[in-house]
């Protein structure tokens, strides 16, 4: 999909304490956005960082004039600030992902050539032929406990995916309008797909390349995601 479909995007890009990779990353965006002549905004949504991240986004827009910030008082987790910035954006097509620099500019694209003929496109660590770096021990730890947690919750919401829990998908704002996730943390992510796939909306999965981050520390504690999504993934078997 690319410029003359009169489609609005918004690429929304949740933040704390992420100058530098944000730096970086949104230079790569609107080059995208420019090679496929994109009507796009890029939203981000940060959580007070003290690292000045919100500034970093303020200056970047002097000189591309598409950045809009939305800048929320405290930190409460990537699901509220992915909702709220879902709310805030303009698009007609919403696609949001990590600032972290562990996903490709370049893959947004994967995502948006199956808008409009999908209503959710999810990109996938697990789907092949996708790309997984796992370097350090700690990276292969995590890798496995993310794959198969992922496994256990398409058998427990009964739905065919691969990969629920990756910050990096594009969907219609009908979707949006019509599906309500409530987890306020990563768990959000694995509500909007269950959600939208059993209001019977078109869903599609994509293999995309995720590399182990450079710079910045994980928000993300494994350890204890694994027993939110155990429990949380285990209620869903249980709604209709």
């Amino acid at each position: 999909m690319s410029g003359g479909t009169n489609v609005q995007f918004s690429i929304i890009l949740p933040t704390y304490n992420e100058a530098k990779n944000i730096a970086k990353l949104i230079p790569q965006l609107e080059e995208v956005i420019r090679k496929n002549e994109l009507d796009a905004e890029i939203v981000v949504v940060d959580d007070n960082s003290p690292d000045g991240t919100a500034n970093v986004a303020k200056r970047l827009n002097e000189k591309y004039g598409n950045i809009r910030v939305l800048l929320r008082e405290k930190k409460e987790g990537i699901g509220a600030a992915v909702r709220d910035a879902y709310n805030f954006a303009k698009g007609d097509v919403l696609l949001s992902m990590d600032a972290d620099l562990q996903l490709k500019a370049t893959d947004i694209m994967k995502l948006l050539r199956y808008i409009p003929e999908y209503d959710m496109v999810i990109g996938s660590k697990y789907l092949e032929p996708a790309k997984y770096q796992k370097i350090s021990i700690i990276s292969k730890i995590r890798y496995l406990i993310s794959k198969y947690g992922n496994r256990y919750l398409g058998v427990v919401t009964r739905t065919p995916f691969k990969d629920y829990s990756l910050n990096f998908r594009a969907l219609k704002r009908e979707v949006w309008q019509a599906i309500e996730p409530e987890d306020k943390r990563n768990f959000f992510f694995v509500e909007m797909i269950v959600q939208a796939y059993r209001k019977g909306f078109k869903i599609k999965e994509v293999a995309v390349e995720f590399k182990e981050r450079s710079r910045g520390e994980s928000k993300t504690r494994i350890w204890q995601q694994m027993g939110v999504f155990l429990l949380k993934g285990l209620m869903y078997a249980f709604k209709k």
